[in-house]
């Protein structure tokens, strides 16, 4: 049994006490974060949350406003296991009202919103649908923790700075240096790219009406290039750039929200799940390795991004329970 972790005020704590404390620390988080969601409903209605009735569940449900169909289908299952484990022992009686709701009782909370992370096997699949290798490689750089202010950390690599004999790349920001380690493909697509001379216009798919299908890129030993016109910088490219590059994918894929911000997050997220999956516990440990890949600092920044998404019950919901 687990020690409980530190909690807010809680309606009928000790209850709630008793049934985290079934769980480690990193599974207690996440439920912890029902019981708080769950507060308000239970102190209007003066009652227990494993007391409500499907009607107030459906209200306390919809208050989730879960992003997907799979994290609808995840808060559900909770809130079902803390009522049949209260059926158990004893505190109520019945029936569990979510043992006989279907699947799309359970997919009606669903709230359309943008969708700001990506697993590794959607980011692979971007990658793999480019035509051209400098659109690929700006995608596998933020997602393995390349950024720097303004992008400099992706616009200021060149060739020099991939050592393939221990995947690393020596990243440069605001005058300042630091060596990080990517993945194998990361490294395939920087020595692509970088040999790379002419680019496609709209992956490959451009309109019949266009001047030229492919523009040619300028020589130099830069990862990421520009196209040769005579109005470009002949060395690294401009971060506007990347972000030009990154809204035409978004736009190929039909999301919007697909921006160097979401992406880093995503690469954050998949390097915890990775840790997770080692040591079986996201604790500061794991952390630390995350923020450290993907130069985030700060106490207040860092707290923050554990409470908007680097946390276990976010890893679950994208990834499943499963690996």
């Amino acid at each position: 049994m687990s020690n409980v972790v530190n909690m807010d005020k809680l309606f009928n704590r000790e209850r709630k006490v008793e049934f985290l404390s079934q769980y480690e620390n990193s599974t207690q988080m996440v439920v912890l974060r029902f019981f708080k969601l769950s507060h308000t409903s239970e102190m209007v209605l003066d009652k227990d949350l494993s007391e409500f009735d499907r009607d107030e569940l459906k209200r306390l449900f919809y208050s989730f406003k879960p992003g997907t169909s799979y994290v609808s289908k995840f808060n559900i299952s909770w809130i079902s296991k803390y009522i049949e484990w209260s059926i158990v022992k004893g505190y109520i009686k019945g029936v569990n009202p979510l043992l006989t709701v279907d699947s799309d009782w359970k997919e009606q909370f669903v709230t359309s919103k943008a969708k700001t992370l990506w697993t590794a096997k959607e980011i692979d699949e971007i990658i793999k649908n480019q035509v051209n290798y400098q659109d690929a490689v700006v995608v596998s750089l933020l997602f393995n923790g390349v950024s720097g202010d303004g992008l400099q950390e992706v616009v200021n690599l060149q060739r020099k700075d991939i050592r393939e004999s221990d995947n690393t790349l020596v990243l440069r920001s605001n005058k300042t240096s630091r060596e990080l380690t990517v993945d194998d493909n990361c490294i395939r697509l920087c020595f692509k790219a970088a040999a790379e001379t002419e680019y496609e216009k709209m992956n490959g798919n451009p309109s019949p009406d266009i001047k030229s299908a492919t523009a040619n890129l300028v020589e130099n030993d830069f990862v990421v290039k520009s196209a040769n016109t005579k109005t470009i910088n002949f060395y690294e490219a401009d971060k506007n750039i990347v972000y030009r590059r990154l809204t035409k994918i978004a736009n190929e894929i039909g999301e919007q929200s697909f921006i160097p911000r979401n992406i880093i997050n995503s690469g954050m997220l998949y390097t915890a799940k990775q840790l997770y999956d080692v040591t079986g516990k996201l604790d500061e440990e794991e952390f630390k390795v995350v923020f450290e890949k993907f130069d985030e600092n700060g106490v207040q920044n860092q707290r923050r991004i554990k409470d908007e998404f680097l946390n276990l019950g976010t890893i679950q919901a994208v990834y499943g329970t499963s690996n």
